[in-house]
């Protein structure tokens, strides 16, 4: 198991779509910063919904908001590392070197994970140091919002790895991702709608929503930070991560390399 985690940190530390990947976080962070304190406002319609800029905030709160972009630049990292794998035809080399492919599946969660929280990080920490306003920030819940955001993107890596992990194909991966990402709000609406036939079903969608990756990026943006809001977003967070990875194992142990 180290020794693949070793080998795929190796790879993610040669790989110049990574850097790009992060580069590119901070940059879109930077220039959205620069044109808010120079009084340029902007509006970016994004199916249908007109995302504003009108102060720093509304910056950091789109990076908490996944599926209106920074997602999108988690999605294509994971899907062509991990589509690497078999177009590269090296995963016969890792079942060689730990004879399990528990420990091939959990590497590859755990670092996409972590790249897809180093993503949002990176954005926010730009976000922060060129808004002019640190003191307010940090005043403001900047923290809890940097920290529980972690945490929604770390279930969002492990989301994006089980998409990756079973689809062969690079091209069908990216596609399938970003169509994951780009399309959270439309599925959500359109599970909402089948679950209200009837009480029982509405209760049981909206337990589901609230708990979902995109229930909690929508309640982390609108709603007022409590304890029990904080608690909830880490412990289903992280609850996420390891269902999805338990059955994504589980899948993967009988896949056909």
């Amino acid at each position: 198991m180290l020794n693949i985690l070793n080998g795929d940190f190796y790879r993610i530390k040669k790989s110049k779509l990574f850097y790009g990947a992060i580069i590119f976080s901070g940059l879109i962070s930077f220039l959205l910063m620069i044109l808010n304190r120079q009084d340029i406002r902007l509006g970016i319609s994004i199916f249908g919904n007109l995302t504003t800029f009108i102060s720093a905030k509304d910056v950091i709160i789109l990076g908490v908001q996944y599926q209106k972009g920074l997602g999108l630049v988690a999605a294509i990292f994971v899907s062509i590392f991990i589509g690497q794998e078999y177009q590269w035809n090296t995963w016969q080399h890792k079942w060689l070197i730990s004879k399990t492919r528990y420990g091939m599946y959990l590497s590859k969660a755990i670092l996409s994970a972590m790249v897809s929280a180093l993503t949002f990080l990176v954005f926010e920490l730009s976000a922060l140091l060129f808004s002019g306003q640190v003191g307010n920030l940090l005043a403001g819940g900047y923290i809890t919002t940097l920290l529980c955001g972690s945490v929604i993107y770390i279930a969002l890596g492990a989301v994006l790895c089980f998409i990756s992990m079973l689809i062969k194909s690079s091209t069908t991966s990216i596609i399938v991702t970003l169509g994951y990402v780009m399309l959270s709000e439309t599925l959500v609406t359109v599970f909402q709608n089948i679950g209200g036939i009837s009480v029982v079903t509405e209760k049981v969608v909206a337990w589901c929503v609230e708990h979902s990756i995109y229930g909690m990026s929508v309640a982390l943006a609108t709603s007022s930070m409590t304890p029990m809001l904080i608690s909830s977003i880490v412990i289903t967070s992280f609850a996420i991560f390891a269902v999805t990875t338990i059955i994504g194992m589980l899948f993967y142990r009988k896949y056909e390399l």
